[in-house]
């Protein structure tokens, strides 16, 4: 028995008529006829009663029909659920994220993703990497995304470009060191992480810095830091694209190497094991984020000039 024949059997209770129920199927009658006898010899019984004037459904071919609708309906949701799964809209993703991406990446894909895919689950971890690192090996997140350089090189794994990152550091409105005149004085220097440390801008910074830097993972607290205090925060533009935008936070130019720095996003996932849909839409949503990051910090640099 298969859903062709049930198809065919919902079709004749509809229709109660070989005829017609043949036309709306696209069938011949003759091959209808054949499709509801070999049924009703599989179900060992008469579903439908055949007369002059049509046919009728017989009591045992009520509770058939009933039963076979039903059928019906749970294998076209099957099938829905199985062509939304292949593009990633349905199902389980379940991935982690360094703090720093997830500040800059993470809302906007859950935002759209919430809006446009309301039948997939997000399962996403936001740590460092050494705690990701562990999580990825067994299986428990499918990739995760962090900047380059921090996750061990190993040869099951595989690390894919998402974007560049320009590293920036960061200050609040109306800081001494946006003046022409600032005089020597010393600032806390503000990290996401000790990664952070082994940049290159970072020794530019030395001579400003009052004490070692602080390392804090908590994005929230490092916005609220820099807009309130005279901290110097070395990170991405793109973490406070907004802030920048609305001129609450400013980046800082006369520390610069005069070569702009950036680092890679990158994207690490196990190498033998396959993307899932839900991996290759994140994956592509993130890349499209950092271009129109890219885009509109270009954008903006234009017209400040």
């Amino acid at each position: 028995m298969d859903l062709r024949n049930l198809r065919h059997l919902v079709a004749l209770s509809r229709r109660l008529s070989f005829s017609r129920a043949a036309d709306d199927l696209g069938l011949s009658q003759s091959a209808l006829t054949r499709s509801i006898q070999s049924l009703e010899r599989q179900a060992g019984m008469r579903l439908f009663d055949r007369g002059r004037g049509g046919v009728s459904l017989t009591s045992q071919g009520h509770v058939v029909v009933e039963r076979a609708n039903a059928l019906l309906t749970q294998a076209d949701d099957f099938e829905r659920q199985l062509r939304h799964t292949a593009r990633g809209e349905e199902g389980r993703v379940s991935f982690g994220m360094a703090p720093l991406p997830a500040w800059t990446l993470l809302p906007t894909l859950l935002s759209e993703s919430l809006q446009a895919f309301p039948a997939l689950t997000n399962e996403v971890v936001v740590r460092n990497v050494e705690a990701l690192w562990p999580l990825l090996l067994a299986g428990d997140i499918e990739f995760f995304v962090s900047a380059e350089g921090q996750a061990p090189d190993a040869p099951r794994v595989r690390a894919e470009t998402l974007g560049h990152f320009p590293v920036t550091l960061i200050v609040r409105a109306a800081h001494p060191l946006l003046k022409e005149d600032c005089p020597d004085q010393e600032f806390p220097v503000l990290l996401s992480s000790r990664a952070t440390a082994n940049m290159a801008i970072f020794d530019n910074l030395r001579k400003w810095a009052a004490g070692p830097p602080h390392v804090v993972e908590d994005y929230a607290t490092l916005v609220m830091l820099t807009k309130s205090t005279d901290a110097i925060w070395v990170s991405s533009a793109y973490s406070v694209a907004r802030d920048l935008e609305a001129k609450r936070l400013h980046a800082l130019d006369r520390l610069g190497t005069g070569t702009p720095q950036s680092f890679r996003m990158v994207i690490y996932s196990l190498d033998r094991r396959s993307q899932s849909p839900g991996m290759l839409r994140v994956k592509q949503a993130f890349r499209q984020q950092i271009q129109g990051l890219r885009n509109a910090l270009s954008t903006s640099s234009s017209g400040t000039r």
